[in-house]
């Protein structure tokens, strides 16, 4: 008994560090943008539903994908009406890998092990080695499957076990219940699911025993993001609350229809593992698809359950607009100058932010990066439909040009934004991706040069801020500087190319590009400092 044990636990193990390193794999390749992907997809119900399910078979856990909706909705990113689909769709994410396992692809665990660790110890690139370390994942979790199955199989002939088994398939409430215990502990329904059909493929259990589980692992997977809504705002409190709601009626219906549902997938197939795995796919699919229809109306219902009270407002949502102001140009124009403040931060945080990332490969931030041009967009977006709704027909000349000035300024910060998340960020990707390494003359160019915007930028912001022309009429002074300087790099750079040092050949498409950026990012500060003088 203790072999069994001790494999079931290994198999076990050896599963759940599959989904780990399959995760990070996964994120790692594809993590980069998905937060503004989800942002961006989930205005349409049933894009959002596809959305979910992406997203779990990315994050490898709907536990795991749901936390993270409570850590967007938290951080104002989503909104819960935004979450709701998405939510919805990351339960039929572990369906996919539920199919999978029901097919006999454990033989091969070792094959996708070899060629996994082939790649992530030869690949040349990143991306090759993150590929790698997913199939290294994928082979650990086949052979996790192929351990559990192979140590319960003298549990055939064990009277205890089985009896055990009998009681529990005639009480099927308390098989549920300790399915989500179970779940609740391992925190993977994935990992229940992979243990049920290992415990079925050796006819160790029944699809009457099954569903029940099945069910049971589909609530345990609330638990940690339970726990993850705990101190969070009110908004992520509602996708925690969303979450359980949505499985636990779920789980009601499907509990009292088992019977039904046994009938419909013994006719699907023959095989018992592929019957458990179109049971679990019938119960999530059907239970996203009651909710669905019903979204928008479920997240006012969750408002009035967890009503809105003062929260730490977003970083994404405007904290000074007034429309009540509109009446009042004077008013909104320092409310909006205010809200423009706010994006000229996160700008100068991804300016300073993406030159340390070039320097110290630091992949770690090119999510936060990421994440301010988000802010950036929303609040440029907010901004500019709060100043179009003052009417211009009653507006005196004075305030009309007012309001150009501000959507100007409004419009370059943007775009610098943009030329950092379009732009630098896959330029310093590539950087990292290639393993280049730049001559230490050419990153002492390139810093100089990155120093100098970076100050200019602060001047044009500082310029808007106090209202100081001066300052403004510095940084326009500076525009011939840093166009000149730019060219003089670019020679400084071609006079390397031409005496032959390796490293500058290498880098020289990157190179070039950069301080072109930073040149561009320069322009906008400029046009700032125009707007502030009143020159547009």
């Amino acid at each position: 008994m203790f072999f069994v044990v001790m494999g079931l636990i290994g198999g076990l193990a050896l599963f759940l560090y599959g989904m780990q390193i399959t995760s990070e794999g996964l994120k790692s390749t594809f993590g980069n943008k998905l937060k503004q992907i989800l942002s961006t997809l989930s205005k349409n119900k049933l894009i959002a539903l596809l959305t979910g399910i992406a997203l779990t078979f990315t994050i490898q856990s709907s536990t795991a994908a749901s936390t993270l909706l409570v850590s967007l909705v938290n951080t104002g990113i989503m909104s819960i009406s935004q979450t709701l689909g998405i939510l919805l769709g990351t339960s039929i994410g572990t369906t996919l890998a539920a199919q999978i396992i029901a097919f006999k692809v454990s033989d091969y665990a070792l094959l996708i092990i070899i060629l996994g660790f082939g790649l992530k110890l030869l690949g040349r690139k990143r991306k090759q080695r993150f590929i790698g370390n997913i199939l290294l994942g994928v082979g650990f979790i086949f052979l996790g499957m192929k351990v559990m199955s192979e140590s319960v199989s003298p549990l055939k002939d064990h009277a205890l076990f089985k009896e055990t088994l009998t009681n529990l398939e005639h009480i099927p409430l308390l098989a549920l219940l300790v399915s989500t215990l179970v779940t609740s502990l391992i925190q993977s329904s994935t990992a229940t699911m992979g243990l049920t059909i290992s415990l079925a493929m050796q006819g160790l259990i029944s699809l009457n025993l099954a569903v029940p589980i099945i069910l049971g692992s589909h609530l345990g997977s609330c638990s940690t993001v339970l726990f993850a809504g705990i101190g969070a705002s009110k908004s992520a409190k509602r996708v925690t609350l969303a979450n359980l709601l949505f499985k636990l009626v779920g789980v009601i219906i499907f509990f009292l229809l088992t019977p039904s549902i046994i009938l419909l997938v013994q006719k699907s197939s023959v095989n018992l593992p592929r019957q458990i795995a179109n049971a679990h796919a019938l119960i999530i699919v059907g239970n996203a698809l009651i909710f669905l229809p019903f979204t928008e109306g479920f997240a006012r219902f969750l408002e009035k359950i967890i009503p809105k009270t003062e929260e730490v407002e977003s970083l994404q949502k405007p904290k000074f607009l007034d429309l009540g102001a509109l009446k009042t140009p004077e008013i909104a124009f320092y409310l909006a100058s205010k809200e423009i403040l706010r994006i000229s931060n996160a700008v100068e945080e991804m300016v300073l932010g993406v030159m340390q990332v070039f320097i110290d490969n630091d992949e770690r931030l090119l999510d936060k990066i990421s994440a301010k041009d988000m802010i950036v967009d929303n609040l440029s977006r907010e901004i500019t439909k709060y100043l179009t709704k003052i009417s211009f027909e009653t507006l005196s000349e004075e305030h009309s040009k007012e309001v150009f000035r501000l959507l100007y300024i409004v419009d370059d910060l943007e775009h610098i934004g943009d030329l950092i998340d379009k732009n630098l960020i896959p330029l310093v990707e590539k950087k990292i991706d290639h393993s280049l390494i730049f001559s230490e003359k050419g990153v002492e160019e390139i810093k100089n040069m990155h120093q100098e915007v970076y100050n200019n930028l602060r001047n044009a912001i500082g310029a808007f801020a106090l209202q100081d022309q001066r300052m403004a009429q510095k940084v326009i002074d500076q525009k011939e500087y840093i166009d000149s300087l730019e060219i003089t790099l670019r020679k400084t750079h071609i006079n390397r190319l031409n005496v032959g040092i390796e490293l500058s050949q290498k880098t020289s498409g990157v190179h070039l590009d950069l301080i072109n950026i930073l040149k561009r990012i320069n322009d906008h500060s400029f046009s700032i400092a125009r707007a502030v003088v009143g020159e547009i």
